[in-house]
């Protein structure tokens, strides 16, 4: 690293112009120090030069990648400058089969019955009110209970009547589920993408 130029900014802090090479490239670049000379200078920007660098190459290969050593950024670079595909990965997991859950409710029966149904309504006829009555057939759907009719006895063993047991059926409450098996789907988030360099704004020439 090449210390090109110092600039004050006050009593504790300095601006400080560099030349950084790395393999066939030089990059200018200016970062802020404490107020230091000579060899304490050189010192203080050589401790940083991987910070510095690092940051150029970041901007420089697109803010895409970064690399906690200069090692792997060489390594990387001599690789194509590649950025690996993302893939990412859904699993849904199995469900075990389910058998559905039964009932039993009484047996209703659904029938269709005639009605007469009569409205009374006055009218004026001739001056006079009259009370009609209007007779209409109009046809109801009736539930009917289902019950089985046996006879019934007392303690003598004399029928005394009769004993209706409800008939009932059985019914589906929850359907039942059928077992799942465990799916996985992979889709490409980021393809393999080879990055572009750009040109570093305060690249030395």
């Amino acid at each position: 690293m090449e210390i090109t130029k110092t600039i004050p900014v006050d009593d504790t802090m300095q601006r400080v112009l560099v030349t950084i090479t790395h393999g066939d490239d030089s990059y200018g670049y200016d970062a802020n120090t404490p107020v230091l000379e000579g060899d304490e200078l050189q010192a203080h920007c050589d401790a940083n030069e991987f910070k510095w660098l690092n940051n150029i190459l970041y901007q420089v290969y697109g803010r895409n990648i970064q690399f906690g050593s200069l090692e792997d950024w060489d390594e990387w670079i001599a690789a194509g400058c590649k950025l690996e595909e993302i893939t990412e990965t859904t699993v849904t997991p199995a469900q075990p089969a389910v058998d559905a859950v039964m009932g039993e409710r009484q047996v209703v029966v659904e029938s269709e019955v005639d009605e007469e149904v009569s409205t009374t309504e006055i009218v004026e006829v001739d001056g006079k009110f009259v009370e009609k009555t209007t007779t209409e057939t109009v046809t109801k759907t009736v539930s009917t209970p289902q019950v089985t009719k046996h006879k019934l006895y007392n303690d003598a063993g004399e029928e005394i009547g009769e004993h209706e047991v409800p008939v009932m059926e059985s019914y589906e409450i929850t359907p039942a589920v059928e077992a799942v098996e465990e799916t996985s789907e992979t889709v490409v988030v980021r393809a393999e993408t080879v990055v572009e360099k750009t040109i570093w704004k305060d690249t030395v020439e």
